[in-house]
């Protein structure tokens, strides 16, 4: 596996409210990517983005070597992202200025020659094979519902004033609610997490285009998100990305 990450609060932010994670080895088992963009006043965004990966990993780390199958790893995935939304959800109860805080959360596990990914918010997953875009996610948002059921059109949805409300978010409901996707992985495959910072700027597929075959994952995060500050990015942009290059069996892993 090779990773890489590029994270910028923007042009017009004071701060940063996104988050991700990326191993730092590349052999490290579970194999995993997260990106998260918070919500709330008075830097909430920001605890609540930090805090909801940071459970996830830590949980990760801790459950690496008990992960025996892949029915395990989902029910991991699952449980993982409801323990981060409880200690948020708990968090925002307690201290006032911190009061409906939450974030958008999506992560891909890979596992073997199979790609898991969770999801809440609008944050999103690409597959991209053989230069071909894929969106494996569909957005928790309100032009997103406003889309589904023909009130505007694919066109009319970054142009309406609330773009940015979001239907669905961690740590803020006692019960979180997560869409779950699973894909077959080929050798080559990329898989794409970003922030909505990216994908209000930048046409992805028409950038993916033109990257070369042999880029590597850290100057795909670099030129993607540059772009999307060239573009005029104004809110916090991030992408994590991750290149899938075969994966011993599972007993293998644990073995050593």
């Amino acid at each position: 596996m090779e990773y890489g990450a590029f994270s910028h609060r923007g042009l017009q932010r004071k701060s940063n409210e996104d988050h991700f994670y990326i191993p730092e080895d590349s052999q490290r088992r579970p194999a995993f990517i997260i990106v998260a963009d918070g919500m709330g006043g008075h830097n909430a965004g920001d605890l609540a983005s930090r805090l909801a990966v940071e459970n996830i990993v830590s949980y990760f780390l801790e459950m690496e070597n008990k992960l025996q199958s892949a029915e395990v790893l989902i029910k991991a995935i699952q449980h993982s992202m409801e323990l981060a939304n409880d200690k948020i959800y708990a968090l925002s109860r307690s201290e006032a200025h911190l009061s409906g805080m939450g974030t958008t959360l999506t992560m891909a596990v890979f596992d073997e020659n199979r790609l898991y990914v969770a999801h809440v918010g609008d944050s999103r997953c690409y597959l991209i094979r053989k230069k071909r875009v894929y969106q494996i996610t569909k957005d928790h948002s309100l032009v997103q519902e406003l889309l589904d059921n023909g009130s505007i059109t694919h066109d009319e949805m970054h142009l309406h004033p609330k773009k940015n409300v979001i239907t669905r978010a961690l740590g803020t409901e006692g019960r979180l609610r997560i869409d779950c996707f699973e894909k077959n992985l080929e050798t080559g495959d990329m898989v794409l997490l970003c922030t909505d910072g990216l994908i209000n700027y930048i046409d992805l597929e028409e950038h993916i285009k033109d990257m070369p075959q042999n880029i590597s994952m850290e100057q795909l995060a670099d030129r993607l998100g540059r772009a999307a500050l060239e573009a005029g990015g104004s809110d916090d942009i991030t992408v994590a990305v991750a290149r899938y290059s075969g994966m011993g069996k599972r007993g293998d892993v644990l073995a050593g």
